[in-house]
């Protein structure tokens, strides 16, 4: 165990390796704003796919190029998430190689397979069947990983932060 003090109080915590995974007010905030704009973004594809659903069926929902696109925004957006979490705090750029690792994983699974997707499906004729899977998956993959993007970087800025607090503990004693 590892005590410290803050606000005149003492405070005992065990620190492993990762960082604290307490739910704070700030961290469920954050969760929530993200799950707010993955809402917001996909209002559009929602109404469109209710209005496809009325008219016909749910195939013609799946056999279309909108949930590619859906997928598509959402892998751009995680791409913005993690170049805006080195820009908004310059010590992220200890984690470079993080970041750069899960911002190629981004672009090469989701950003880039889906807008490939997306104009394969809108030039098809008949559209293959397998687009009835491949566009939904695409389009979790993409939540995943704009709501990954948050959660990542929010992490790692608060892990930096405490290693930062740590030293500061270590060296007053």
């Amino acid at each position: 165990m590892q005590s410290y003090e803050r606000g005149g109080e003492q405070h005992d915590k065990e620190f492993s390796g990762q960082a604290i995974l307490e739910p704070d007010d700030t961290q469920l905030r954050i969760l929530f704003g993200t799950y707010a704009d993955i809402m917001f973004i996909l209002l559009p594809y929602l109404v469109i796919a209710i209005f496809k659903l009325w008219h016909s069926d749910v195939k013609s929902v799946l056999l279309n190029y909108d949930l590619s696109v859906a997928a598509g925004i959402l892998g751009g957006l995680a791409v913005v998430k993690f170049i805006m979490g080195v820009l908004i705090d310059p010590k992220m750029l200890r984690y470079k190689e993080k970041l750069a690792f899960m911002i190629s994983g981004t672009v090469f699974l989701i950003l880039v397979p889906s807008l490939l997707f997306a104009t394969l499906v809108m030039m098809s004729d008949p559209v293959p069947h397998m687009a009835m899977f491949i566009q939904p998956l695409l389009l979790v993959l993409g939540v995943s990983a704009y709501s990954g993007s948050v959660i990542m970087t929010n992490r790692l800025l608060r892990e930096q932060s405490q290693k930062e607090k740590e030293a500061r503990l270590e060296s007053a004693s």
